[in-house]
């Protein structure tokens, strides 16, 4: 999670505008194909009127099979109702605030 950011902008760029990425190495990371250039591992991309080799839909797959489980996250994350409203606290409060509801959320699951 980060800052709100204004506009409609391609995640990449959020990414890098938040400073989330400062000083990281990303070179381990898995990131889906909005990622391509980033530095993260990312699948191959389809080239115009041919086929992918098999090798390469092979990683493709194994790669899609770990990034699933962020996906999900995700879409869980977005039918939260609290986020589909108006933030009405101080606009500084809200990285500590979904901090603190994420870590809640994680620990009523644990029990």
């Amino acid at each position: 999670m980060s800052d709100p950011i204004d506009g409609r902008h391609h995640g990449m760029h959020r990414i890098r505008r938040s400073g989330v990425l400062d000083g990281r190495d990303t070179r381990t990371w898995l990131g889906d194909k909005g990622h391509i250039g980033s530095d993260m591992i990312t699948p191959f991309r389809k080239p115009r009127e041919r086929e992918q080799p098999r090798w390469r839909k092979d990683v493709n797959f194994h790669h899609n099979k770990i990034r699933v489980a962020v996906e999900r996250v995700i879409a869980h994350l977005k039918t939260w109702r609290v986020l589909h409203t108006d933030y009405r606290r101080p606009p500084n409060t809200f990285p500590a605030t979904i901090t603190a509801v994420i870590g809640l959320y994680f620990y009523a699951r644990s029990e």
